[in-house]
């Protein structure tokens, strides 16, 4: 994949933005995806509602479908980039709250 269809933008909304971090809100319709994007600090993300979501990594390998649950929290690591693409593979809407965590300044 070219790195010019890679986007940057993680999420449906950008919510917030300071000097130490990015909240995205993400929504996607049953079967919608993000495309893919990168990451290039770490991240949390907060499920809102029930659904299942599914990961296609940056060479176009899909993970199995995972059930989460409203509130559950996941934090990913990044070391260098992370580029993926995410799609609900449920049959309701999917939405999540993505926070990116900017490197702190000195």
């Amino acid at each position: 994949m070219a790195s010019d269809d890679v986007s940057n933008q993680v999420g449906s909304q950008l919510l917030f933005e300071n000097d130490r971090v990015r909240v995205w809100d993400l929504r996607l319709a049953p079967g919608e995806s993000t495309g893919q994007h990168r990451h290039s600090s770490d991240y949390f993300y907060v499920v809102i509602g029930d659904g299942e979501l599914q990961g296609i990594s940056a060479d176009g390998t899909a993970k199995e479908p995972r059930q989460m649950q409203d509130g559950e929290v996941h934090f990913r690591t990044v070391n260098g980039e992370d580029t993926h693409a995410a799609v609900n593979t449920g049959d309701q809407s999917w939405r999540n709250i993505v926070v990116e965590l900017k490197e702190p300044t000195a």
